[in-house]
């Protein structure tokens, strides 16, 4: 069941009670309200109205679709509040951030308005919140394996990646490891948890516990990471360039 909460200014709450005024207002309005699903609630602000009405739906709608799953398999105890700011002054695509912002999804609405059907970006940023990995970036939770789980989560539970255009390669470009991240770590991870199920759980928890380590990936598979790389990436790599050929020498 839903229910909504909201906190609007006087033209879009007239929007909301009188359906037939939303054709006749601009649909760019601030807006600051919550939405509660299944025991979740999400807070929207958009204080410079950067995104129309239609827009803030999808967001909402994909949130809630991923987010709700992500959860609910990988750590139920997971925030049940949850924050997405749409800020005009950030420049990235966006992000998750830590400590006390580590339940706030922050988005660049001008991306959106450039790649308007990039929505399943949330599915990414909402596998964010779910991991709420203690640290970033160190040997414990390395930053390669944290992108990579977070696309392999957009793969899994996105709304509508093919509307964007985004997937998950099947093929490698030359110099391309393991430790790439994101999309191609996100591949190999399904891959890898075709042939081992549970692997990428079982690696989500040991990033949460603070506790990952290369030799994890043995007792998970009984292979070790370089091992099933090289599994993973030889049918994948490009054609090894032939040889030069040999100039003829002149006598």
């Amino acid at each position: 069941m839903t229910s909504m909460r909201l906190r609007l200014l006087p033209l879009a709450l007239a929007a909301l009670v009188f359906p037939s005024l939303s054709q006749a207002q601009p649909q760019t309005q601030a807006f600051d309200g919550q939405v509660s699903r299944d025991g979740v609630t999400l807070y929207y602000q958009d204080a410079t109205g950067a995104l129309a009405a239609p827009v803030r739906k999808r967001i909402i709608d994909t949130f809630y679709f991923a987010y709700l799953r992500e959860r609910a398999d990988f750590r139920p105890a997971a925030p049940n509040e949850v924050r997405i700011v749409i800020d005009p002054a950030y420049n990235g695509v966006a992000f998750v951030g830590d400590k006390d912002k580590a339940s706030t999804i922050t988005i660049n609405p001008g991306w959106l308005v450039q790649h308007p059907d990039d929505i399943d970006l949330v599915t990414h940023e909402a596998m964010h919140i779910v991991q709420g990995y203690p640290s970033y970036g160190d040997k414990r939770v390395p930053g390669w394996l944290v992108e990579g789980i977070a696309d392999y989560a957009r793969d899994r539970y996105g709304m509508n990646n093919a509307a964007a255009g985004w997937a998950l390669p099947d093929k490698l470009s030359q110099g391309q490891t393991v430790e790439s991240g994101y999309r191609l770590t996100g591949a190999f991870l399904k891959w890898a948890e075709a042939a081992h199920p549970g692997l990428v759980l079982a690696l989500d928890k040991d990033l949460r516990d603070g506790r990952y380590a290369p030799a994890l990936w043995q007792k998970h598979t009984g292979k070790t990471l370089p091992a099933l790389w090289a599994e993973y990436a030889k049918p994948r790599s490009p054609a090894p360039a032939p040889p030069p050929a040999r100039r003829a020498k002149r006598r």
